[in-house]
């Protein structure tokens, strides 16, 4: 149910700008500039879901209560869910379906170099380099995707 919540939100913004904004009425500069918005956000929702698979991952293999289970399906359906409107994105702006799975890649190795030069603070790290912005972006996903949008917006 979180998850489609957060499916159907991201896909409202994403009609609302369409609608919005006639592509065909936009200059070069206009699309290039939007683009590199829907470019970060993909980005930014790449590293997201690398962030949520892994930690579910750490919650699902820390053999903890059946509660800590559940907490760990929920994060991980939240990560797949960032990834599908990551490619969603990306192909939308004519980028290659394997680019957010890269990203993907790329995070992961990031997070997992941090979490792997201090185990001990390894969550808090990675929350703090992580989590407070996919939290956010879980959180204000609509309002993230007008934001890049207008600062990439022509002047």
């Amino acid at each position: 149910m979180w998850t489609a919540t957060i499916a159907r939100a991201f896909l409202l913004a994403a009609l609302s700008y369409a609608i919005c904004c006639d592509a065909a009425q936009a200059g070069a500069e206009e699309r290039d500039k939007g683009r590199a918005g829907l470019d970060e956000l993909s980005g930014e929702m790449s590293t997201c879901a690398a962030y949520f698979s892994l930690l579910s991952a750490i919650i699902e293999n820390s053999g903890g209560p059946s509660k800590q289970r559940g907490t760990a399906r929920r994060m991980k359906a939240t990560g797949q869910v960032m990834l599908t409107q990551a490619i969603n994105v990306a192909t939308y702006i004519g980028l290659d379906e394997k680019v957010p799975m890269e990203r993907v890649q790329a995070a992961l190795k990031d997070m997992v170099e941090t979490a792997n030069r201090d185990p001990a603070k390894s969550l808090g790290a990675m929350h703090g380099n992580y989590g407070v912005r996919c939290d956010a972006l879980l959180q204000n996903g609509p309002q993230r995707f007008i934001a890049l949008l207008k600062l990439y917006q022509a002047d």
